[in-house]
């Protein structure tokens, strides 16, 4: 199902280019380590008929969301203006995000930078963390992998597996 994250806000608002520029600042901010995995898709704007044509042979793809960070699962936003009736979801849009939602995906459409934000820390609950991967401090490596460790020593244990010598 894919996520909607409206504040009721009814009234003048930037455009949707200011609202995901703000976005963008806010996470290099306020979470560099993601920002460096994130990234808007251009797939907008006045183009020719060949230009089209070259750009989808080379797998543009139409309705992708504004908003794509690298992640387990990955976070997929499509970020429209604050007030949700100033703003219009294209069907190819609706498509896009759910197919993403059906294979996993953290699909979701943000109504204004603020709730975008709103939906990243939701995703931020249930991201694998990013041990090993060189984006996080030594100290928030540490911190991750003790609540890792945490969590393994809570599971229930399971069978054993057989080892190659018991299969044969």
């Amino acid at each position: 199902m894919i996520k909607t994250y409206d504040s009721n806000y009814r009234g003048q608002c930037p455009v949707e280019a200011a609202e995901q520029t703000t976005f963008f600042n806010q996470l290099r901010l306020l979470y560099p380590q993601w920002a460096a995995l994130a990234f808007h898709p251009r797939n907008e704007g006045a183009l020719t008929q060949a230009q089209v044509r070259r750009h989808k042979a080379e797998g543009m793809l139409t309705g992708v969301s504004d908003v794509v960070i690298i992640g387990t699962p990955p976070f997929l936003c499509e970020l429209k203006r604050r007030d949700k009736t100033k703003s219009r979801l294209a069907k190819k849009q609706i498509d896009f995000l759910n197919n993403a939602d059906a294979v996993g995906a953290f699909a979701c459409v943000a109504y204004g930078h603020e709730c975008a934000l709103e939906a990243f820390r939701e995703w931020l609950q249930i991201v694998t963390p990013m041990t090993g991967s060189g984006l996080l401090s030594s100290s928030e490596k540490s911190l991750q992998l003790t609540a890792i460790k945490l969590l393994k020593n809570t599971r229930k244990p399971t069978a054993k597996r057989k080892t190659e010598k018991n299969a044969i």
